[in-house]
């Protein structure tokens, strides 16, 4: 297993366990970016928009991933303040073909409600850098603060964008090459 698999795993399961002990809407987070499709029917705000129809509240979570079998899909999550919810939308033709709802039972399931919306915050990650794929975007708080984190991908690089949720301001950009040989063996591991 490659250093990079490696660290999105060991994020996954951080995530997952913040999330089950905070009662927070965090995303999974694909272990398998280089099998996302560079190019699918459905675009970002199309889903978006899909799954809003189906779902009224506020998006917190796109995700792009594929099925075991290759079927391109979205994962948006949707919050309405009684409860998160699911939604999986086909990027083929746009159909919302689950929904779950996702409550915790958690009394504070207040939607956040930010000032720039995740379809502006996508665009403004994207602008910075050409041709890249979005594969993950999520709304998320830090120190109090809410803000976008956007994972995008080109055929070279996986790029990490933060977003300030309140102003649109890009507050991070990280990028590391999909092929770097973190463990110096010489092999792309």
């Amino acid at each position: 297993m490659d250093n990079m698999k490696r660290k999105n795993l060991l994020a996954s399961g951080l995530a997952i366990t913040l999330a089950a002990g905070l009662g927070l809407g965090f995303q999974h987070v694909s272990a398998d970016d280089d099998k996302v499709p560079a190019d699918t029917k459905v675009n970002l705000n199309q889903a978006i928009d899909n799954a809003s129809k189906e779902q009224a509240g506020t998006v917190t979570s796109v995700e792009l991933d594929t099925t075991r079998s290759g079927q391109a899909y979205y994962e948006v999550d949707v919050n309405d303040d009684k409860a998160e919810y699911d939604l999986r939308v086909n990027a083929d033709d746009g159909t919302v073909e689950t929904r779950k709802d996702n409550d915790d039972d958690d009394d504070n399931n207040q939607a956040p409600q930010p000032k720039v919306d995740i379809k502006t915050a996508a665009e403004t990650a994207l602008a910075q850098e050409k041709g890249a794929v979005l594969t993950d975007i999520s709304l998320d708080e830090d120190d109090g603060r809410l803000e976008y984190d956007v994972e995008l991908r080109t055929d070279k690089d996986e790029i990490e964008v933060t977003i300030d949720a309140e102003s649109g301001e890009v507050t991070h950009t990280e990028k590391e090459s999909i092929h770097d040989d973190q463990d110096d063996d010489g092999d792309d591991d």
